[in-house]
């Protein structure tokens, strides 16, 4: 049997990049997330839950208002989640509807969300121009 097994990866304590509140998504170097599980100073220790689904802080107007099955991203400036991709962390899916009034949305967490859209990315820059020339 394997020896090095650490555990699942749901839960996974990391430095706390700036002050951080219970409930508030935490980002590490654009690729790591999580929903912080207690409140923190920066840079103390705060362990991050990287799935599941959460009520999180939304921004409203525009970009606040979503449908089931939409991608969410995160704010990291504005501590809020969001439509817009644009400079922003992709977490997960809403899993409710999201008037653009509401200050919550419910969101399922992905924890691959990022490693997922560099993947198919990385496979269409590979594969779209073989398709391409087996065309010609």
């Amino acid at each position: 049997m394997a020896n090095n097994y650490r555990g699942s990866g749901d839960r996974i304590p990391v430095v706390a990049p700036g002050a951080v509140t219970a409930g508030d998504i935490v980002v590490v170097n654009t690729q790591l997330f999580g929903v912080a599980g207690n409140t923190v100073a920066s840079a103390a220790e705060v362990v991050i839950q990287r799935g599941g689904v959460w009520d999180l802080s939304k921004v409203t107007g525009t970009n606040g208002s979503a449908l089931v099955g939409a991608i969410a991203y995160w704010d990291n400036t504005g501590k809020k989640v969001t439509i817009s991709a644009t400079s922003n962390t992709k977490v997960g899916v809403f899993v409710a509807d999201a008037v653009s009034t509401a200050t919550t949305a419910r969101v399922a967490l992905n924890p691959n969300a990022r490693r997922h859209s560099f993947t198919l990315r990385r496979m269409k820059e590979t594969v779209t121009p073989k398709l391409e020339a087996v065309k010609r």
